[in-house]
């Protein structure tokens, strides 16, 4: 049984979205940088290990869309409210849910 190997390790539910964070950080970077340069530099990807492959670059993952783009909009929210808004619209990977 490989589920338990295809989970987050944040929120431990089966990753359905495997973009890992390397690729999705570089994405969120180009949006931030459309509204602030200098917050956009501060977008950072996190990288961890796990079983699932992301799948615009192949590498192995173990960090879930969600809880990743969680975690950028929290912080957004707290530096740039405009951003953090247009933020949701374009990264929502159910976000708005969870925060409106």
């Amino acid at each position: 049984m490989l589920a338990p190997y295809h989970r987050c390790v944040e929120c431990d539910n089966i990753i359905d979205h495997p973009i890992c964070s390397d690729c999705l950080s570089e994405n969120i970077r180009v949006m931030v940088m459309e509204y602030d340069s200098l917050l956009a530099q501060e977008i950072t990807s996190v990288p961890i290990y796990g079983g699932s492959v992301c799948l615009f670059c192949g590498k192995n993952m173990g960090l879930c869309a969600h809880c990743f783009s969680k975690d950028i909009y929290l912080f957004l929210e707290k530096e740039n409210k405009i951003v953090a808004k247009e933020f949701l619209k374009r990264f929502d990977f159910d976000l708005r849910k969870e925060f409106h």
